[in-house]
């Protein structure tokens, strides 16, 4: 059976508040979200360990949880998994084996899965991204050698659901999206369309 490309949502509070975003996330996960990252720059640790907390209480149980750039809190939390920043240094004895360990991937990364311990990888820009104004998307030739050589690809920036059609031309198991679908006026059809483009009519994301 063909494995089903992944939509990951990724929060950012700072675009839509809290209470929304909690809203967001129980109304995605109810139509077949499976993957929310965790991405909060403002939030100090407290407000932080609740919010996380609060978006658990509010998905469904197969809705996987991967926190930003802590492997300690996301350890501690229990959460799936940890995304780590492209020049984050994570050794091997820090590790719980049951997490999840991600790794973003850009232009210039010349080492994309140090010592192996990397489960999979967000690859971009691969399109022009308000998160990231100054960076370019990553080129076609970056990106074809990388899905030569690495497993579990995820497309990151940029992507809506005018431009996810293009992505087609690469191999990958799934996109991660902010604005798309926290600034969506329409949030269970974007989310079903772009599920819909992906995987076929009638397929749940997971």
């Amino acid at each position: 059976m063909k494995k089903l490309k992944t939509i990951t949502l990724i929060t950012n509070t700072e675009l839509l508040n809290i209470r929304k975003t909690l809203n967001l996330c129980h109304k995605l996960s109810n139509v077949g979200l499976k993957r929310i990252q965790i991405r909060e720059k403002r939030l100090d640790k407290k407000e932080l360990i609740n919010f996380i907390k609060k978006i658990k209480e509010n998905v469904e149980e197969d809705c996987k949880l991967f926190l930003n750039g802590n492997l300690k809190l996301a350890t501690e939390l229990k959460l799936d998994g940890c995304h780590m920043p492209e020049n984050a240094e994570v050794n091997k004895i820090d590790l719980d084996q049951k997490i999840q360990l991600g790794r973003s991937i850009h232009q210039n990364t010349l080492n994309p899965n140090p010592n192996n311990i990397f489960n999979y990888f967000h690859v971009g820009p691969v399109f022009p991204t308000l998160t990231h104004p100054s960076q370019a998307p990553i080129t076609e030739k970056k990106i074809i050698n990388l899905t030569k050589n690495l497993d579990n690809i995820i497309f990151v920036g940029g992507i809506n659901l005018k431009n996810v059609e293009k992505l087609f031309n690469y191999n990958f198991s799934g996109i991660a999206v902010m604005r798309e679908l926290l600034l969506s006026s329409d949030v269970d059809y974007t989310f079903l369309k772009l599920n819909e483009i992906l995987n076929g009519k009638n397929k749940n994301n997971n």
